[in-house]
């Protein structure tokens, strides 16, 4: 395949990788190409700025649209993902026969711990999740062969917020009701993202997420753990369950199967990582 990563970062990057690997040609556009790995095609362009997007490839199989907000405010994020969207299509030479639209499950408001998969309601309440949920209608007004991925919270080598709140003194986390959180190694995203673009004939939406959903406080309690550190003092609250519990059912019945399929697993490997880096120091 032609693929055009639009917004190469470190998920595209990866994605990227795994792409070349299998024999694919992949042009990466960004507004600063020297992260490119070096078989990508760079095209450097601004997705907000329609004047840059002169220099795109005429033949694209899948056009893969990654994007992300140069700040986290509601300007910065219609900037990019409306702004940028209806750029870079219009620059197309022609259309992709595949489009795969990175979204996240921020379009979901569920906020009381109950279970979302693809048929429930995209109902967002914050300002980032209606303006992803936007992009989503933007680009399935512009073509019929859209894949719309919404991905859960991304971790992986360098993406270690977790473990650094891990680590703070102190740290006091609610245990009981569970807050729930859902993630996924970035690792297995460029790969979900790859196995998409091969499907023969895959559905319009899937949820990108691993297999477990969880408490956040047994995340930072088990990191704490691994670490040889004092787990965060757990607190009661009198209100019910929070965050909401992403299923990653249809992904996973398309044959799709994950590297890391626990928040164990993924951070496991990156502790292993950080710790080999330590040792060679």
């Amino acid at each position: 395949m032609n693929v055009l990563i639009a917004g190469c970062g470190d998920v595209g990057n990866a994605l990227a990788a795994l792409l070349l690997k299998n024999g694919h040609l992949v042009y990466g556009l960004k507004r600063d190409t020297s992260t490119l790995p070096k078989e990508v095609l760079a095209i450097k362009a601004d997705l907000t700025n329609p004047d840059t997007l002169t220099g795109l490839p005429e033949n694209i199989d899948t056009l893969v649209f990654m994007p992300t907000p140069g700040k986290r405010d509601q300007a910065a994020y219609e900037a990019i993902f409306h702004d940028g969207w209806r750029n870079l299509w219009n620059a197309l030479k022609q259309p992709s026969a595949r489009t795969i639209l990175v979204s996240s499950t921020a379009v979901y408001g569920q906020s009381d711990g109950s279970i979302v998969n693809e048929e429930t309601a995209a109902e967002p309440s914050r300002f980032n999740g209606k303006a992803l949920l936007q992009m989503e209608r933007l680009a399935a007004d512009c073509t019929g062969s859209l894949v719309v991925a919404r991905v859960s919270g991304i971790y992986g080598p360098g993406r270690e917020g977790m473990i650094r709140l891990a680590t703070s003194k102190g740290l006091e986390v609610q245990k009981s009701p569970p807050v729930f959180t859902n993630r996924i190694h970035r690792d297995d995203v460029a790969a979900a993202l790859m196995h998409l673009m091969l499907l023969d004939e895959p559905q319009d939406l899937y949820l990108v997420s691993d297999d477990l959903p969880v408490a956040k406080y047994d995340v930072l309690a088990w990191i704490a753990a691994s670490l040889g550190n004092a787990v965060p003092k757990g607190l009661v609250s009198g209100q019910g369950s929070g965050g909401k519990r992403v299923s990653n059912k249809r992904l996973r019945g398309s044959g799709f199967r994950l590297k890391f399929p626990d928040y164990r697993s993924g951070y496991g490997s990156i502790l292993k990582l950080n710790q080999r880096h330590e040792q060679t120091r």
